[in-house]
């Protein structure tokens, strides 16, 4: 199987299509810094919001915003076109049949070709967040961060300015009080929402990996993937389906950013995780059955 792996992630590693990729992955967050930076500086009395204007205190924040940005669509759409052109990709130059040829298990080789689309989605997610942070680090520095948090008692009181475990002061504020972020803190918080928002593309890899398979066509398999998440995203904005919204493979995507914008961690990214991992196992394993009894003519 490692062997197996090592060779797809070669092949797929060195076509145009992913160095291309990679440099839009690496050019594109460094303009989106250039143009945060360049609005900080005409200070015409609108600093952002959210994310972007928290960003403008320190650079560990930066891969943060730029991810805000670039999970909705753009890495959808790339994360899409490496999940769906997994099967479909071989099948459409017709070297899908002279990969069979080989004493490999079918489901074998499937698992193989899912797990390096994922190994490259998980590539291109940590790739912008690091190219925001280079660009974040240079351009703004390294500095704590003040976040707004409700208090609700918790934590003592020190020289008038409440503290909380394991945190900065808080400077009460109404029904809220602003939290320091350190340093450390802002870099285990970036870490954990890459990791969050690369895992939130497990579920495109399960449909991708099932519609390439339904398909010689590989761009019909990358539309139909990134087809599926624009939907998703479009249903879960319609508050009238109630529940049924927990369900979509978007619904979840977002909730790592109040760890930044309310200095919370949201039990949402619990949910989004076992919602993923259902994904998963339910349409990787009929991915998986479903190319075992597939009539191969490609």
């Amino acid at each position: 199987m490692i062997a197996l792996v090592r060779t797809e992630l070669f092949k797929a590693t060195v076509r145009a299509r992913t160095l291309i990729i990679g440099l839009i992955l690496v050019g594109l967050p460094t303009l989106i810094v250039l143009a945060v930076k360049a609005r900080g500086k005409n200070r015409r009395g609108d600093e952002g919001a959210g994310l972007f204007r928290l960003a403008q205190q320190s650079g560990f924040l930066v891969p943060a915003a730029v991810l805000s940005v670039m999970s909705g669509f753009l890495l959808v759409v790339i994360a899409g076109t490496f999940a769906g052109d997994s099967v479909a990709g071989d099948a459409s130059w017709g070297n899908l049949r002279y990969l069979l040829m080989r004493p490999v298990p079918r489901g074998r080789l499937l698992v193989a070709k899912a797990i390096v689309a994922a190994v490259l989605i998980w590539a291109s997610t940590i790739l912008v967040a690091l190219a925001g942070l280079v660009a974040g680090l240079a351009l703004f520095g390294a500095h704590p961060v003040s976040v707004p948090g409700a208090f609700a008692g918790l934590g003592s009181v020190t020289n008038g300015a409440r503290v909380i475990p394991g945190g900065g002061p808080v400077i009460p504020g109404g029904a809220l009080a602003f939290f320091q972020l350190t340093r450390g803190v802002l870099i285990t918080r970036s870490v954990i929402a890459t990791a969050y928002v690369a895992f939130g593309y497990t579920a495109l890899v399960a449909l991708g990996t099932l519609f390439s398979i339904f398909t010689d066509s590989a761009a019909g398999a990358i539309g139909a993937t990134v087809g599926v998440y624009i939907v998703s995203e479009i249903l879960d904005g319609i508050s009238q389906l109630g529940r049924a919204r927990y369900f979509f493979p978007t619904h979840y995507l977002d909730s790592w950013q109040s760890m930044f914008t309310d200095n919370h961690y949201s039990h949402d990214m619990v949910a989004g995780v076992m919602l993923q991992v259902a994904y998963l196992v339910i349409f990787g394993g009929l991915a998986v059955v479903w190319f075992r009894r597939k009539d191969i003519r490609s």
